[in-house]
């Protein structure tokens, strides 16, 4: 159990949503815009700062974030703390709870307008690391409480991978419309992905019983298993004989993002995008697969009269895994797909925008609509202010702020700053947190089109 615990843990710590801070979209000022809509372009050309040219975090998920995170004596625990009581643990939790990541860090990025000040051009290097989970009620309820039952849907999957991209935008009809592509080499560093259909737990009147059905595989180099044989000869291993050192690519893809704004009106501005479309292959060298199916019992249970149990001493080392043989896996990215509505008002001094965002996930699809009001009273500072509703589990207010006189572009945006938030800034009633940072140097003329035209 206790390792189950630990394995959990790490888990619910680890993971959060997709990264993408909706707040950025409408602030034209930012180089990050082009991230969501590689029709987009900044003022000017730049050149990031290495790594802290753009660091983008952040969590979600169907649950609020106050029920996975708890306070306490100034520590913040997950809800497998012994410290949480299982009705606190387990009030806000649902049938199937989803937690998903998607981080990048920009290593490179620079980009500069063409000779006609309407074309743009830019290349960047991520580090893109992708999580994603769906932990059934009852497995936390067999945890917390020793409850015995079905236990089924169990997954986990993660990926992380480098990105090298090369966009490029340019104006058509007058204009009036602008398109916008970049395509992206990727090199896959570290997948894994692990599948129970079935864990059911039973209880006899001294022993655990547990059926399990399940899978793994890992792709990654220097991978090793330590294997042995197994009462039914079978070549097995746990999670405890698994050893890799990622120090090179193990798979390589292709990946493009397709960008389109158009100005229905001078002030009315469409816009539209499809974001990682693509794919990355795993070569079977460096994978590790696995099939799961066992019957298992264990002691370390006691039953009072009144037919309560104590939990076992169960942990991850009696979940065998059969060797099986490793094959190459082509696998897509989580594609994104974001369309947008912005009125500019007061010679583009501010705007109101919508945008509507569906994100593809492994276990579920997720749509998010988010409103904005954005400010540029100058020309070199931008403030936006944002709400986004998060599905059907609440909403987050958002924040960013972006400044861009000539020798500086700095961005920050945050969905946290304004929420009621634990002492570890962990928002209350909110399924999300998303935290966006970028530093780079304005280079070149201002392009035409963007922010404030009519200065120009």
């Amino acid at each position: 159990m206790k390792k189950i615990r630990i394995l959990l843990a790490a888990l619910l710590a680890t993971v959060g949503a997709a990264a993408q801070n909706p707040s950025s979209y409408f602030m034209e000022g930012s180089t990050f815009r082009s991230q969501l809509n590689p029709a987009f372009a900044p003022q000017r050309g730049y050149v990031n700062f290495p790594v802290l040219g753009g660091i983008q975090v952040g969590m979600s998920g169907n649950i609020s974030l106050d029920k996975i995170f708890y306070p306490r004596d100034g520590k913040l625990v997950t809800l497998l703390d012994s410290s949480v009581s299982a009705a606190e643990a387990l009030s806000g939790l649902k049938d199937k709870n989803l937690l998903g990541a998607d981080t990048r860090i920009n290593v490179i990025g620079f980009g500069a307008y063409t000779k006609n000040r309407k074309n743009f051009w830019s290349f960047d290097l991520n580090v893109r690391v992708n999580a994603e989970a769906n932990i059934p009620y009852s497995l936390f309820d067999f945890i917390k409480n020793g409850q015995e039952g079905r236990i089924s849907d169990i997954g986990v999957i993660s990926d992380s991978y480098l990105e090298a991209a090369f966009s490029y935008s340019f104006p058509l009809l007058d204009d009036r419309l602008y398109v916008g592509v970049r395509g992206k080499f990727l090199a896959g560093i570290v997948r894994a992905k692990s599948n129970f259909n079935r864990f059911d737990v039973s209880l006899n009147e001294d022993r655990w019983a547990v059926e399990a059905d399940g899978s793994l595989d890992i792709s990654a180099a220097g991978l090793e298993a330590t294997t042995e044989m197994n009462d039914s000869g079978e070549m097995v291993y746990t999670f405890d004989d698994i050893d890799f050192k990622p120090t090179s690519p193990t798979g390589y893809g292709f990946a493009v993002d397709l960008g389109a704004t158009y100005d229905i009106l001078p002030d009315l501005q469409a816009s539209l995008a499809i974001n990682d479309l693509g794919f990355i292959g795993w070569g079977k060298g460096n994978t590790l697969s696995g099939r799961s199916v066992k019957n298992m019992e264990f002691t370390g249970v006691t039953v009072d009269g009144e037919g309560t149990s104590s939990q076992p001493d169960f942990n991850l080392d009696v979940l065998e895994f059969q060797k099986q043989e490793a094959s190459s896996a082509t696998r897509m990215l989580r594609a994104t797909v974001n369309a947008g509505l912005e009125y500019k008002m007061w010679q583009n001094r501010a705007s109101v925008g919508l945008l509507y965002t569906m994100r593809f996930w492994e276990y579920k699809t997720l749509h998010n609509i988010t409103g904005s009001v954005n400010f540029r009273p100058i020309d070199w500072f931008h403030l936006t202010g944002s709400y986004t509703v998060i599905g059907n589990n609440g909403g987050a207010l958002g924040l960013a702020l972006n400044l861009c006189p000539g020798w500086i572009n700095f961005f920050v945006a945050t969905d946290v700053l304004m929420a009621k938030h634990t002492p570890q800034w962990i928002p209350i009633r909110q399924s999300s947190m998303n935290v966006t940072l970028g530093l780079g140097f304005p280079i070149g003329k201002r392009g035409h089109r963007g922010c404030r035209d009519y200065l120009r």
